[in-house]
């Protein structure tokens, strides 16, 4: 028995699970999802996703990793489980956070380089600027003037093109 306990620690200490973006998920030009994630996170308009779900549901990972950990210890299941379980936690709820995120909302220039988008026009340096005169400046129209057309477009943060919620993943690793 303290052969299997010491084992099935050393199991426990040897694996980690990590939870993300990694290498292979990147946007259609290549941009890799980590950045842009990262960005959202802690960037200058940011929409924090992964610090609040730390600290709201840290208890909740500390209490799957518990019972995932006395499972191991007692034989009924291998470390790589227990990892996979708090992965599948923790991605779940860093998920979903990302999808209750309104606020700030988005501005005026990006649902018009939404609806841009979706009408099949490629969105470069040029366009984002274009859109920002037409938002910003056009003729008499005010800067809070809302007659510019948004319809058919989300207006929610982080999930335009859903890249970001379906490539947020766990891996279970040595560590």
């Amino acid at each position: 028995m303290a052969e299997r306990l010491r084992v099935a620690t050393a199991e426990l200490q040897r694996k980690q699970a990590k939870v993300g973006w990694f290498e292979s998920a990147k946007y259609e030009d290549g941009t890799p999802v980590a950045y842009v994630a990262a960005i959202n996170e802690l960037g200058p308009h940011a929409r924090p996703f992964m610090r609040p779900t730390i600290q709201e549901r840290t208890q909740v990972w500390k209490a799957v990793g518990k019972k995932g950990a006395k499972q191991v210890l007692d034989g009924e299941a291998d470390a790589g489980h227990m990892f996979d379980m708090l992965g599948l936690q923790a991605s779940g709820d860093i998920a979903k956070t990302i999808t209750k995120i309104t606020d700030p909302p988005l501005s005026p220039v990006t649902l018009l380089l939404r609806k841009r988008k979706k009408a099949g026009d490629k969105i470069t340096g040029k366009t984002v600027g274009e859109a920002h005169r037409e938002v910003n400046f056009v003729g008499p129209r005010q800067k809070s003037d809302t007659t510019l057309d948004f319809s058919g477009v989300s207006t929610k943060p982080l999930v335009d093109t859903g890249i970001m919620l379906n490539t947020l993943t766990y891996i279970v690793e040595d560590s």
